[in-house]
C-alpha cells in the first residue's frame, strides 16, 4: 500500500526481477536484459542499483525481498 518512486532503469531491474522471483539471475543476465549491453566485469553498476531498490523497498520491511546468492546474482523471493 505504500508508494515507491523509482527511475526508469530501477523499474526495468524491478521488473526482470519480478518476472524471475524464485529464480537466481546472474549479473551478466541482468546486465543483457536491463542494460542491453554485454558484462563488464570492472563495473559494479548493477551491485549499485540492486543497493538503490534495496534502500527503497526492502529497508523498512519487516520482510526483505531481495537477496544476494553469493557468486551467482540475485533473486527475488520472500525468505
Amino acid at each position: 500500500g505504500k508508494t515507491i518512486e523509482l527511475t526508469a532503469r530501477e523499474f526495468a531491474l524491478l521488473d526482470y526481477l519480478m518476472r524471475n522471483a524464485g529464480r537466481v539471475v546472474s549479473r551478466v543476465d541482468i546486465a543483457e536484459q536491463v542494460w542491453d549491453t554485454g558484462f563488464d566485469t570492472g563495473t559494479n553498476v548493477i551491485d549499485v542499483y540492486v543497493n538503490y531498490l534495496r534502500n527503497k523497498i526492502d529497508k523498512e520491511a519487516p520482510i526483505k525481498l531481495i537477496h544476494t546468492v553469493v557468486g551467482m546474482g540475485y533473486v527475488l523471493k520472500e525468505k
